[in-house]
């Protein structure tokens, strides 16, 4: 037969929702299809590696080629995923694809008992005779491995039926080999979402990942703006892009891809075990996806309210004992992102009291932090950090006790080089800083300086 398709474009690998009891979702996997076509996708996968078909019977397989048919009903090529561990039972899926009207079929290597080179070259040839469809070569050495090596490919691409490879090994040097060796063959198709711009730019024709269950139009705009030239573009919106991807390609596929589906509204379902446990995705994970996902414009941002003033005596109030104002000297600094109101007075005062027990006795979610410019170098005057708000996850916490805190102890270094602490300050006085930020906020780096500045003016309205 002749090479009839041609992959093209951005093909999500199709996820296989399943109920609580491990059944499919047919409802869930329908929405997902529609979906991906109507974000532009240029075809769509099913029962390959993110859709755990290592974890479906045949006959789930053959059932979920059928649903594909169904809600698929023509606007996009299928390209059924029919690779098993034996050639027998990998040319009779994909016979059975052929049959009820898939495109192509997606041929992962034979995995677990690994044939040698001229073994992965004989199954191959093997499917390609004896099934009725093109045959995308599929390269996923992590899960299978072994490796289809690029002279084995080569001499496969001279088979008639076989139209591409996908490669999926995230080693970028193994794809530009492909590519560089099957030009004028057949297409390569990269896998692996880290390296899609690397890949595409490199001469890969089409794309079948993961990610492009829930962002595909941001890949079809990356490889637009690469045909175009415009390679500054498409590097800015892969790297906006690869956050998501890196969380995707090294969280098991499945599990991340449901859960942003679920947070744009769709019944993505769970995944089948062993891959579906409590500890698969935690809950500082899930929310690094909804911030990805708000970044990238697929979900609506969490709104925020502005950096409010602080009334950091009441704040002492709750989490300490009473304190006498006269004793305390404030300041406040604020921007668009962080307010930060300090306080400072004597050791041997009320606040140096209050200092002592925050240390030592903890609010859950409130902790204070000793301000510290690098590991065992505490900032001078002695100082504190606490948040106005209770701290949630992990994600929150890393945010406020790393960049923030890293931003509020150059202020204070920054107060100390220039010589506006009274020396008498720096050793005999304390300093408490209460802080509300954005604890939605993406951008590290930001959050750092505005840190820094909204500390170094609450310190100014103090010392000046």
């Amino acid at each position: 037969m002749g090479k009839r398709f041609v992959p093209q474009g951005v093909m999500p690998a199709l996820v296989t929702p399943f109920t609580k009891d491990g059944d499919i979702l047919e409802e869930g996997f329908k929405q997902v299809i529609d979906f991906t076509i109507g974000k532009g996708v240029t075809g769509v996968v099913p029962a390959g590696t993110t859709g755990e078909f290592s974890y479906l019977r045949t006959e789930e397989r053959k059932k979920l080629l059928r649903l594909a048919i169904e809600f698929v009903d023509g606007r996009v090529p299928i390209i059924a995923g029919t690779g098993q561990n034996s050639t027998r039972a990998t040319v009779a899926l994909t016979k059975y694809a052929a049959d009820i009207g898939c495109d192509a079929a997606l041929i992962i290597s034979p995995y677990y008992l690994r044939p040698s080179d001229k073994g992965y070259f004989d199954h191959y040839a093997e499917v390609s005779r004896k099934a009725d469809l093109p045959i995308i070569l599929y390269n996923i050495p992590q899960c299978t491995l072994g490796i289809l090596n690029s002279n084995v490919v080569e001499d496969l691409a001279d088979l008639d039926n076989i139209v591409g490879i996908k490669d999926s090994g995230g080693n970028i040097g193994h794809t530009v080999e492909l590519i560089q060796k099957l030009k004028g063959k057949m297409p390569v198709l990269i896998g692996h979402d880290e390296c899609f711009l690397s890949a595409i730019a490199a001469g890969a024709r089409a794309a079948i990942m993961a990610s492009a269950n829930i962002i595909p139009h941001v890949w079809l705009k990356i490889m637009e703006r690469v045909k175009a030239g415009d390679f500054e573009e498409a590097a800015l919106l892969q790297q906006k892009a690869q956050t998501l991807a890196r969380i995707v390609t090294r969280n098991g596929g499945a599990p991340p891809v449901k859960a942003a589906l679920k947070m744009i509204g769709i019944k993505a379902g769970r995944s089948r075990m062993p891959l579906d446990t409590g500890g698969t995705l935690t809950l500082e994970l899930k929310e690094e996806i909804r911030l990805e996902l708000e970044r990238l414009g697929v979900i609506e941002s969490l709104e925020h309210p502005l950096a409010q003033p602080i009334d950091i005596m009441r704040i002492l109030h709750e989490m300490a004992e009473d304190i006498d104002r006269a004793n305390v000297d404030f300041g406040v600094g604020s921007n668009d992102k962080i307010t930060a109101s300090v306080a400072t007075g004597s050791k041997s005062g009320p606040l140096g009291k209050v200092f002592v027990k925050l240390l030592t006795t903890p609010q859950i979610g409130r902790e204070a932090l000793t301000v510290i410019l690098e590991p065992n170098l505490p900032v001078k005057p002695s100082s504190l950090m606490i948040p106005k708000s209770k701290i949630e996850s992990m994600r929150q916490a890393s945010l406020f006790y790393g960049p923030v805190q890293a931003g509020a102890a150059r202020a204070v270094a920054d107060h100390l080089e220039k010589n506006l602490i009274p020396r008498g300050a720096v050793t005999d006085n304390v300093m408490l800083m209460a802080l509300d930020i954005d604890m939605n906020t993406r951008e590290r780096r930001e959050i750092r300086a505005a840190a820094e500045d909204a500390v170094r003016k609450a310190l100014s309205k103090i010392w000046g």
